[in-house]
This record gives C-alpha cells, structure tokens and sequence, in this order.
C-alpha cells in the first residue's frame, strides 16, 4: 500500500491542480439548478438539509444529504434540486478563473434549508495520466462516509467556515484547501475500489506492476528496459509486458517517456537549461531530448518554454 500511495502522490502532483470556489448559494425551497457541462472538474460542497442529484443521460436521481460532497471528474451537466418536482431556479456555468470573483449569497433567509458551494477544479495537463480516465462521472462523498476519513470532515468545515464570513487571506486559504480537498475525495474513492477492475487503478492494486510504476516514478532517468523492469518484478518479459499495457493503457516504455515529459516540463518551467535537462532524465543529448520532447508535446522545448514565460497562467493551460 506504501508503494501504491506513492505513486498516487506522484500522479496527483503530476496534476498540477488548481482549485477554487466560484460561488456559495442559501436555497430556499422549491430550488433546482441546472449545471452545464464544463471544460473543467465541478465539485460543490452542501451543508445540511438535503436534496437530490440528477446527471445528464441517467433519468435515475441520487439522494444527496449535508455534509457531503460531490465531484464532476469529466464536468459533466447536471442538476440539483430539493425534490424532483420543483421548477428550474437558474442555469449556472461552472469553470475556473485565476481572476474569477467569488459570488456569496447572505444567510438572511431562514427558511433556507441548504448551503450549497459550487467550484472547479483545472488541470494544466488533462489528459496526461491515464488516472483520470478511470474516474467515474461523479464521486459522491456522503457525510458519514467523510467523517470516517481522517481529515476530510475538518478540511469540509473550514472551508464552509471561510466562505460564511470571510477575512483576511480567505482567498488563499480557500485554494489551498481546494486543493486538499481533491487529493481526499481521491484518497477515499481509490480506497473504495477494492477488488475493482478499472485498469489504471488496477495496476495500483497488482503488486509487480505498482513496482514497476514505482521503478520508473523514483528513476526515470535511468534507461529502462521492459527486460529490466520485468526481471525486477520477477515476471517473464512478455507476461510483465501484456500485464502492464492492459492495465496502465499503454506499454511500459510509453508510460517512462510520459512520465520524463512531466517532469522535463517542470524543469522547464524552473528556468533550466535543456542540455542538464536531458542529462537529469537519462537522454544520450540535448539533441535526443529536443526530439522526444517534441514528438511527445508537439513543439521543442524552447518554444515551449517561452509560451510559459509569455502566456497567462490560463492561455498556457489551454495551450498545453
């Protein structure tokens, strides 16, 4: 489970995540909103009272009670509401903004029965770790299930408690604990699929092939081999091969060169030089990096760098 972890944190880091509340609405029955598909991950965190979820393309309605919380991995439309029947209040987009402004309703109304936080989370790279591709349309964390995981109830109250009243570095205080609020509801979902046969998280649960993840996360400038890795694992090289494409989604020398591109990125972006680049991550020459770089990102390195120096932190995202 030590390895396994690690190499969660790894691909969580990997994610490079930003997350912020966009919104916080009192509702007052009847309520139902409407939430479009977005480009982005959507959570909303409810307080008490309770309600019901409905996703676009299943007609069935998930029961949603306070404390609990939802999250959208793929941003899919959606609808909450205090019961079935009641009529459309507002139709709202969700997506995150590094500039966006923060949107409170007063809790002036006592008949409101619900708080409801809406926000979104953006990854600079998407589509980078076959991860996310396992995650289901929603993850509902119901509150009991919460208050068994250590941490997630407290991380839950305080940011219910900094958008009630904000105050000094509220907005800070809130993006940080977005962010540990993803890595929780990950946490917890990926301990819920225990026996589960969802590839990526999968090649979690399988012993020599969470190895080898953790083999190639720790050194990846060493110049694996699939030989190397399956000896290491102590399965035969076509057994570890199969095994590890079918449950990662690609073979293994893709994933290390995927797993290189991550951190050249990062290392680009930290301002150094391509030539100790490509020597950190285990490339015969700058010249050697410059073409996995581009036939993996789709431009050299230089160029990729420069769009970071001169691009907003949002154009950047879309960009890559």
């Amino acid at each position: 489970m030590e390895k396994t972890m690690d190499v969660l944190t790894d691909v969580l880091n990997a994610l490079e995540l930003k997350g912020r509340i966009t919104a916080r609405n009192a509702l007052v029955p009847p309520w139902r909103y409407n939430f479009a598909a977005s480009q982005d991950m959507i959570f909303h965190l409810l307080s008490s009272g309770g309600g019901y979820l409905f996703i676009e393309g299943d007609p069935r309605p998930l029961r949603i009670e306070g404390g609990g919380v939802l999250l959208f991995p793929f941003g899919n439309a959606h609808s909450i509401c205090d019961i079935p029947t009641s009529p459309l209040t507002n139709i709202v987009q969700v997506a995150y903004s590094a500039q966006g402004e923060y949107r409170a309703t007063p809790d002036i109304d006592e008949e409101a029965k619900m708080i409801v936080l809406c926000g979104a989370f953006r990854l600079e790279r998407p589509g980078a770790f076959p991860l996310l591709h396992s995650l289901p349309k929603v993850i509902h964390i119901p509150a009991e299930q919460g208050n068994m995981a250590p941490g997630f109830s407290e991380i839950v109250r305080l940011i219910m408690r900094e958008t009630a009243g904000p105050r000094l570095g509220t907005e800070v205080m809130l993006r940080r604990l977005t962010e540990l609020l993803f890595i929780h509801i990950i946490r917890i979902w990926v301990e819920q699929q225990t026996g589960v046969s969802k590839r990526w998280l999968a090649a979690l649960r399988d012993q020599p092939i969470s190895a080898a993840l953790g083999l190639i996360h720790q050194a990846p400038e060493h110049g694996w081999t699939v030989e190397e890795l399956a000896a290491a694992v102590a399965l035969s090289r076509p057994v570890f091969s199969a095994r590890f494409t079918h449950l990662v989604g690609e073979p293994p020398i893709k994933y290390l060169t995927r797993w290189r591109m991550h951190k050249a990125i990062g290392l680009l972006k930290n301002d150094v030089e391509v030539e100790k680049i490509a020597e950190l991550l285990g490339y015969e020459s700058g010249v050697a990096f410059r073409k996995a770089f581009k036939r993996e990102i789709g431009m050299p390195p230089a160029r990729y760098r420069k769009l970071e120096v001169s691009y907003l932190p949002d154009v950047v995202n879309s960009v890559s």
